[in-house]
């Protein structure tokens, strides 16, 4: 039996106020450089 319960995704006024946080920093972080072209490999992908 599931129980019965609104989910509301709206934002709240405080959560506007603070704003968004931006996680996109670890897209360019680099584990394993390459020897010759360091972290950025020349890969460009649509997205």
């Amino acid at each position: 039996m599931s129980e019965n319960r609104i989910e509301n995704h709206i934002e709240s006024e405080l959560e506007r106020e603070e704003g968004h946080v931006d996680t996109r920093h670890h897209n360019f972080e680099c584990e394993n450089p390459d020897k010759n072209l360091g972290c950025d490999l020349g890969i460009d992908v649509a997205g």
